[in-house]
């Protein structure tokens, strides 16, 4: 596990808003049996008009555009992650 790895979104129930999680932890925390994410939704989802904020940056993850849903930040069990599908 690495900071900033991209992992599915193990929760049937939110993963269609949003499919994919952003590990944020550091690694000086790493021995917790949980990590930091960060919920990536599609843009189509944000839920105002205009531009995203810094809060809410834009990134585009497996060709699909879709924002750092900050605010929703939680920890998550380490073994819920599953297998890293990506890295930013």
């Amino acid at each position: 596990m690495a900071r900033f790895d991209i992992y599915a979104n193990p929760d049937i129930e939110t993963r269609k808003l949003a499919p994919y999680l952003l590990d944020v932890q550091s690694a000086h925390v790493g021995i917790l049996p949980t990590r930091i994410v960060i919920p990536l939704r599609p843009v189509r989802h944000l839920a105002f008009f205009g531009k995203p904020s810094d809060l809410l940056p834009v990134l585009e993850v497996h060709g699909e555009e879709c924002f750092l849903d900050t605010p929703a930040m939680s920890a998550v069990p380490l073994n819920a992650l599953g297998e890293c599908t990506g890295s930013l």
